[in-house]
């Protein structure tokens, strides 16, 4: 995200400045949200619509502040070692694995969540997987209950049903 413009000069601070807001069009527009993944894309909201892939506002869930809070909280953690795994510095093989870790406490609280919103809307866990290694093979079994994964109707991802984790 860059601050360009012809009429004014560059704030060279932007990039310290507020959030702002998610532009309409990365926002869900569906009538009615089925079904919603939990992931950090680097934004505040972590929730987003598996169907348009566009961000679920909370409210529509409906869910309570404790749940927020844990949400919040969830991301904070987990938007710490993505971003220690995307400087690609001393930490990046440390943060993959905490990432990918099924017992670890990022994903066992991704999970946690996953699951208090599967009491409002059909939810899953956006798994962390390093696409960008050499050799990657994409994988044939859940992370969590090793399980076989089934194809997600419409999206080029994997998922298993019994763990609500999405690949």
């Amino acid at each position: 995200m860059s601050q360009e413009s012809n009429s004014t000069p560059l704030d060279p601070y932007w990039k310290l400045r507020p959030t702002p807001p998610t532009p309409d069009d990365e926002i869900c527009r569906c009538d009615h949200c089925e079904q919603l993944v939990l992931r950090d894309s680097l934004g505040e909201n972590p929730l987003y619509c598996l169907i348009c892939n566009g961000e679920v506002a909370p409210e529509r869930i409906g869910f309570d502040e404790p749940l927020a809070d844990h949400i919040h909280y969830w991301r904070s953690i987990h938007r710490s070692l993505y971003l220690l795994w995307l400087d690609s510095g001393e930490y990046e093989n440390w943060a993959a694995e905490k990432l990918r870790e099924p017992s670890g406490s990022v994903n066992v609280n991704g999970r946690d969540i996953v699951q208090r919103l599967n009491e409002f809307v059909r939810c899953y866990y956006w798994w962390f997987n390093d696409t960008g290694i050499d050799g990657y093979v994409p994988p044939e079994r859940c992370p969590s209950c090793s399980g076989p994964l089934s194809e997600c109707v419409d999206r080029d991802l994997q998922k298993c049903e019994m763990c609500s984790i999405l690949i």
